[in-house]
């Protein structure tokens, strides 16, 4: 590419602007000539040549030292504009004026109704998927670089809110746990499901409402990580296989396949205690502090109850039915 800018620096309240925003100079001051940077090959460079040449006519007027009507160059090993060539009248140029193009004032009013109707980019919306929900850099990242990616995730968190307010609760006291739990289950469980068949989240039918309210059965506990994977790829397959559906309510999934998590306390003891009374080995082997074989009798435990069992209720009922360690 190819880049000009035309720089020429006048002393404050010595002109104004007129007609179709002319530059005219006010009393007996005269103009300051303009100066043409030529030839720059990137916006970056363009940038640092406009900096360093208004400094430098700045420079140049508070030393007295005349200006002249030039085209200048941007040299990036030095940093500086160099001479190229002095222009003393407009017939140097060599041009004529466009009759169809008046010349324009950019106000700021004008700038900031731009950047108001300009899209989020993601760089943008990276930094503010952190601030609003607190997700950490890489979580962010992902779902920030593709743009269907971030509409669908902030849809989801919307039902969340929405379902959270609804409740009575306060959303921003569990806003950043749901947030974590959303961000999860979209690029570790979703993702999974998108990679093996080379889909994007674009052509997934899976509505956010669907999505939100399998997220909500993770984050109420009514179903245990398994079953709630289970169910999603349940929904994503259904969705696949039938085009123009959702995916299916994943609380009817749940209900009709049973995967609902096991939280009756007096339910969960029975078969708890059972399971004790069968593994008295690992019985002494806890008691003789051996703390890792607890998780022997949470996965004996959801054997029994075939993953249904919360996990939670499980360790609290087992603490209290093992016998107590041996103090060494």
């Amino acid at each position: 590419m190819r880049c000009e800018a035309n720089v020429s620096v006048q002393e404050k309240g010595k002109w104004k602007y007129e007609g179709n925003c002319e530059i005219k100079p006010i009393g007996r001051y005269k103009l300051n000539p303009k100066v043409e940077l030529k030839n720059i090959n990137s916006f970056r460079a363009i940038a640092k040549a406009i900096d360093y040449e208004i400094k430098r006519q700045i420079r140049a007027l508070g030393t007295q030292e005349k200006l002249g009507q030039e085209t200048r160059g941007w040299d990036e090993n030095k940093g500086q504009t160099i001479r190229q060539r002095i222009k003393e009248t407009s017939s140097d140029y060599r041009y004529f004026p466009e009759p169809d193009i008046p010349p324009i004032k950019i106000s700021g009013q004008w700038i900031e109704k731009i950047k108001a109707g300009l899209i989020e980019l993601p760089l943008e919306k990276k930094k503010r998927f952190k601030a609003e929900y607190n997700f950490d850099e890489a979580t962010a990242e992902i779902l920030a670089s593709d743009k269907n990616l971030a509409s669908y995730t902030e849809k989801v968190i919307s039902e969340l809110r929405a379902w959270i307010e609804a409740t009575g609760d306060n959303w921003e006291r569990q806003k950043n746990k749901l947030a974590k739990i959303t961000g999860n289950w979209l690029i570790s469980e979703l993702f999974k499901h998108l990679n093996k068949d080379g889909k994007s989240i674009a052509e997934v039918k899976i509505t956010p409402e669907n999505f939100a309210e399998l997220v909500t059965l993770v984050y109420q506990d009514k179903i245990n990580s398994s079953a709630g994977q289970k169910i999603l790829e349940i929904m994503y397959k259904k969705a696949c296989a039938e085009p123009g559906r959702s995916g299916g309510d994943p609380t009817d999934i749940m209900a009709s396949l049973g995967l609902e998590q096991m939280d009756n306390k007096a339910e969960l003891e029975k078969v708890i205690k059972a399971i004790i009374e069968k593994n008295p080995k690992q019985v002494g082997q806890y008691r003789q502090g051996k703390a890792n074989v607890l998780q022997f009798f949470v996965g004996q435990v959801m054997s029994a109850t075939k993953g249904k069992a919360n996990p939670k209720i499980v360790i609290e009922i087992l603490k209290k039915l093992l016998p107590p360690k041996v103090d060494k």
